[in-house]
């Protein structure tokens, strides 16, 4: 029994002679999107936005190849990090490409496929510039504001350039006036809203890249239409709003000179580069095979000398157990006494 206990021993030193790296955590990843299906336009500044397990830094490659009947067909590439908040964000410029048609957009980090999800690409009527709603855009549904009473959501996000989601309920008032900004940033905008369909609420659709110039800056979801928002009062600035935290003030009715009815925040982020830098890469169609070719060979480059699925982990294990055996032959150890 004591020769068994040794052979048993020494069967788990072998083991843990493993390097820790090849048992890994998972990984994984999820691309957020509104509907069922990604949707993109033929404009520049198209947004893949997702979560990941993965720390902060890593470096992911987002592949996007056109599917289908799709012509012309396409291949982008453009390589992103992992945030503190552990979400990812690639930007693409799909001006050039077909007007309509599908594709797939796999996500993988050092060779190896984390998800991927199928999209659909759909004519630009107007502004279409990232048009991608990420979960801090659309407040939870637990954030959602009581329509009891006159209320919107204590804090939205929303990147510079596009479009902030801002929950309001009116209460038993039939309008309410919001104001975003003060003389401390430089900008203000108030505008009164109207209950169209008398159920209490209504969303602002508040757009960054509109504040402060002659387009329309903000429209209004209600009764199962979108309406664009009259201005009572908007400062002009010279250029893209800046990044920061916007007071955001909620007044029952249209007066506007007593206490708000409830307050929050506007919090605007740094919009990242939205035309193609370095690291995306345009490839045509024929160049798929090669591209494919080269994710394998970094697959196998990237996995050491012990690969990179499980089967290698197993492999190593079972080869230190027929390795210990015969070792206990050739010694005797496995003789019974």
């Amino acid at each position: 029994m004591t020769r068994f206990r040794v052979a048993l021993l020494a069967c788990i030193l072998c083991a843990a002679t493993v390097p820790a790296g090849v048992i890994a955590a998972e990984e994984s990843a999820t691309i957020v999107h509104e509907g069922d299906t990604l949707t993109l336009h033929q404009s520049t500044g198209q947004t893949v936005s997702g979560e990941t397990t993965l720390p902060e830094g890593t470096t992911l490659s987002i592949r996007m190849r056109s599917t289908g009947d799709t012509s012309p067909a396409f291949l982008r590439v453009s390589e992103t990090t992992v945030t503190e908040h552990g979400t990812f964000e690639a930007h693409f410029d799909m001006s050039e490409g077909p007007k309509t048609g599908t594709f797939e957009v796999t996500v993988s980090h050092d060779g190896d496929s984390l998800t991927k999800t199928e999209g659909k690409i759909v004519p630009c009527d107007s502004n279409c510039t990232d048009v991608t709603v990420t979960e801090h855009d659309t407040p939870d549904e637990g954030m959602q504001p009581s329509p009891d009473r006159v209320d919107m959501v204590s804090v939205v996000e929303v990147t510079q350039t596009r479009t902030a989601r801002i929950p309001v309920t009116f209460g038993d008032k039939e309008k309410v006036t919001i104001t975003i900004g003060s003389e401390e940033v430089n900008y203000k905008y108030v505008a009164t809203l109207r209950d169209r369909d008398d159920d209490g609420r209504a969303v602002v659709l508040f757009d960054t890249e509109n504040a402060g110039t002659n387009r329309t800056t903000a429209t209004v979801l209600d009764d199962g239409g979108e309406y664009p928002v009259d201005a009572r009062e908007e400062w002009q600035i010279p250029s893209l709003i800046d990044p920061g935290i916007y007071d955001m003030d909620l007044y029952a009715g249209t007066n506007t000179s007593s206490n708000p009815a409830t307050i929050g925040s506007l919090a605007i982020l740094e919009a990242p580069p939205a035309n193609p830098t370095p690291t995306e890469t345009k490839v045509t169609e024929t160049t798929t095979q090669q591209t494919t070719n080269t994710a394998a060979s970094m697959r196998k480059s990237t996995g050491g000398v012990f690969g990179g699925d499980s089967a290698g982990l197993a492999a190593i294990i079972g080869g230190c157990v027929l390795g210990v055996v015969g070792i206990g032959a050739l010694l005797g150890l496995f003789r019974s006494a």
